[in-house]
């Protein structure tokens, strides 16, 4: 995965329109660059690169989306939506084959065989996936796309007032609203830590933890390099969260396949899928124990509150 691209030409004392015009168009070239490597599949790293840099665009738009002129901008964001999509149903099918790989490769032989079923399913979704994501980036379509991107940004990028102040908003000061805004959403789900098999506020805490993380990393140039250590902070909190909820969706896959097996009488699979059914509950338990671990530790530490000083 290629690591984001250093936004040129950031003046953080100017007008924040002018910043937020830089980091769009470039976070839009750094997707629309991987192309080429996303079709590529001999190599599933292009897709992962490519569909980050998407998830990179698309926090930003997120994160600006209240300095805006909206009109318009809805279709900007409809468009980066969808091949962010297309994107991610190849990659949710590239991380389960080579997670089913690896576990084939250190289990019995019976197990192993009902695996390999498992394996040629998500291989028949993944072509799929792929057909449709070459639909998607189509080289006419896609230069289209970014025309057309381009043309939105350039018309949204007329300011609000600062919701703070009535003065001129500031591309350092605007920064600064946004990562105290990622931050309070995170504080806001870390209870569903102690709700461990509430799973949806779960994934929202991961998503939470990522949006901070990306706008720490798009803003420190504001900020000075201590602010890396936040984005690593949360990076760690993410990760975590992100291998929990993959857990959660295997637990479900899994046991759908077991009450199908169940039914249909087939206990050479069942068998196996209840082997693999233990090992993702064993797995979850073990991530959900680092998530606690990682947040005990932020909030011991108090990294929000010195997230907020270094903000002042």
């Amino acid at each position: 995965m290629a690591k984001a691209k250093r936004i040129k030409g950031i003046k953080c004392n100017d007008t924040a329109s002018l910043g937020i015009r830089s980091v769009l168009e470039t976070r839009f070239e750094e997707m629309y660059g991987f192309r080429e490597a996303a079709l590529d599949w001999s190599d599933p790293e292009g897709v992962h690169s490519m569909r980050v840099a998407s998830r990179r665009l698309r926090s930003a738009m997120r994160d600006f989306l209240p300095y805006l002129r909206q009109r318009g901008f809805s279709s900007a964001l409809k468009q980066t939506k969808s091949i962010a999509g297309a994107l991610g149903e190849v990659r949710e099918q590239d991380v389960a084959i080579m997670a089913l790989e690896k576990i084939q490769k250190q289990t019995s032989p019976e197990v192993a065989a009902a695996l390999q079923l498992l394996i040629d399913e998500r291989n028949e979704l993944r072509n799929k996936s792929r057909e449709e994501l070459n639909s998607v980036l189509v080289v006419n379509e896609m230069k289209e796309v970014k025309a057309e991107f381009m043309s939105r940004v350039e018309d949204a990028t007329a300011l609000r007032k600062s919701r703070s102040t009535d003065a001129p908003l500031t591309y350092a000061r605007m920064s600064a609203e946004v990562i105290l805004e990622r931050l309070k959403e995170l504080e806001d789900l870390s209870d569903s830590l102690y709700k461990p098999f509430d799973i949806e506020p779960l994934h929202d805490m991961r998503i939470a933890a990522k949006r901070l993380r990306y706008a720490v990393e798009l803003f420190q140039q504001c900020w000075g390099r201590s602010l890396q250590n936040y984005a690593k902070t949360a990076s760690r909190i993410q990760t975590a969260l992100g291998e929990l909820h993959d857990c959660d969706v295997w637990i479900e896959s899994l046991g759908k396949k077991i009450n199908n097996a169940r039914k249909q009488k087939q206990e050479e699979h069942l068998a196996a899928f209840i082997w693999l059914l233990s090992h993702f509950v064993k797995l979850r338990t073990k991530h959900l124990r680092q998530a606690y671990n990682l947040w005990r530790e932020w909030e011991v530490n108090d990294v929000s509150g010195q997230l907020r000083q270094a903000l002042r």
